[in-house]
């Protein structure tokens, strides 16, 4: 008799439990952007979670243009809430070969060597996707 109760009393615990996960996977999260242009240009994006009505720092993005004013290279930093400061996440930098193709080069930060060097992968992208890429 008490084998079974218990039993029950698991079964309702656990569908509980596992109802509460899907309903906060399933919650959209709300985040807010801060973006900074100059001459038209964005050269920093930073994202918030609005959580609770406080906004966490999460992700910021810097962009640098070459002399044409394309996109040469974006910036990726995580917010680190142990030593409140911005950590250096990833690199993309790209080239151009004069208007068929875009050459990109992606990197993740090393933190011993203090180097975008990991996981190094680079890939082309027709150049007439520029405008889905970075609006």
């Amino acid at each position: 008799m008490k084998t079974k109760a218990l039993s029950r009393i698991i079964c309702v615990f656990v569908t509980v439990l596992m109802t509460s996960f899907a309903v906060n996977a399933s919650s959209p999260k709300n985040y807010i952007f801060d973006t900074k242009e100059e001459n038209g240009k964005v050269v920093s994006k930073v994202i918030f979670l609005q959580d609770n009505g406080l906004l966490n720092k999460e992700m910021m993005y810097e962009f640098t243009y070459n002399d044409n004013g394309q996109v040469a290279e974006k910036k990726a930093y995580r917010w680190d809430k142990k030593t409140s400061a911005w950590e250096p996440f990833f690199l993309i930098a790209y080239t151009y070969n004069g208007g068929e193709e875009i050459h990109t080069t992606y990197a993740m930060w090393d933190k011993k060597k203090k180097d975008f060097i990991l996981n190094q992968q680079q890939m082309v992208i027709p150049a007439a996707s520029y405008e889905e890429i970075f609006s």
